[in-house]
């Protein structure tokens, strides 16, 4: 009797195993896409979120925003060091935005560098600085490109700051050493994944941004 009972307790959890087993990959997938969420829509500028190094496909792919006309002007955040300074990696980024803006034929005023302190929280922190900065110039709508992962984290933290102060932000995803469609095949996906699920939730627990965030985009 006591072994039919058993038997009868595994058939769910089997039926549960065989589940995960030819679906993990939609299951993983749609994991990914809940940490990248993406939006649809123009808007007045792209954001280019920090980070420790601006990524140049990021660039790249605000500034191909511009040209087919999504956005107005591309603005990048910039976490400015006197590291940086000493290495002259600011007259880089010049020198790289100037040769972009003469190969697409962009006004020098289209893009935006704003650099901001590194306080902790710091995507929050950023985001606080960056939509302040904004609004006051007129901005009602924006366009967020944040790395991979940390796109929800990130796009909630702009989201929190902009609402009050009237400024919409479209969430927009971009992946440089990993893929949604098979971050848990790849090394760098893994760890980007547990790390940003990790920090997401601390935002949530700290109350940096609401419940709501874990259930609605």
């Amino acid at each position: 009797m006591k072994a039919r009972k058993v038997y009868t307790s595994l058939i769910p959890l089997g039926f549960i195993v065989i589940i995960v087993f030819l679906f993990y990959e939609t299951m993983l997938t749609e994991a990914g896409r809940f940490l990248s969420p993406e939006g649809r829509g123009d808007a007045d500028v792209v954001i280019v979120e920090g980070g420790e190094l601006i990524k140049q496909n990021a660039v790249e792919m605000g500034i191909r925003m511009l040209s087919s006309g999504r956005a107005n002007r591309l603005v990048v955040v910039d976490y400015g060091s006197a590291v940086e300074q000493v290495f002259d990696r600011r007259e880089n980024r010049a020198l790289f935005f100037a040769r972009k803006l003469e190969g697409l034929e962009l006004r020098a005023d289209r893009i935006q560098l704003i650099e901001v302190p590194a306080d902790h929280p710091i995507t929050l922190g950023e985001a606080h600085f960056v939509v302040s900065v904004l609004s006051k110039s007129g901005v009602r709508r924006a366009i967020l490109l944040a790395d991979g992962f940390h796109t929800r984290r990130s796009y909630w933290a702009y989201k929190e700051v902009g609402s009050p102060l009237g400024v919409e932000i479209i969430p927009c995803p971009y992946f440089v050493s990993y893929r949604n469609e098979n971050w848990w095949r790849k090394n760098e996906g893994v760890r980007a994944f547990g790390r940003e699920m990790a920090k997401f939730v601390y935002y949530v627990l700290r109350g940096y941004i609401p419940l709501k965030s874990l259930v609605t985009t």
